[in-house]
């Protein structure tokens, strides 16, 4: 399965512009990191503004997503998941 028609499977979403995420926008967060991983890929947040961050710690999601301080990073881990295939 892919993410999308393109064969495309990781995603690196950039919140550093993101202000505020509620129930729906974790929603949409955990949809995408299901998605990519059903497709043997690596989803990676980065960027996290102080909010989010906290968001994302009180509800626990920090011990199931990869998270980065910047999108370079993500870069960096998708790089290293995809050699351990």
């Amino acid at each position: 399965m892919l993410v999308s028609g393109n064969g495309e499977k990781n995603i690196i979403l950039d919140l550093r512009k993101c202000r505020y995420c509620d129930s729906s926008g974790l929603s949409a967060i955990l949809v995408a990191n299901r998605l990519c991983k059903n497709a043997n890929g690596t989803f990676v947040l980065a960027g996290l503004t102080e909010a989010v961050e906290r968001l994302i710690t009180i509800s626990q999601l920090d011990t199931v997503l990869n998270i980065t301080e910047t999108v370079s990073e993500a870069e960096k881990l998708i790089l290293a998941e995809s050699e351990k295939d």
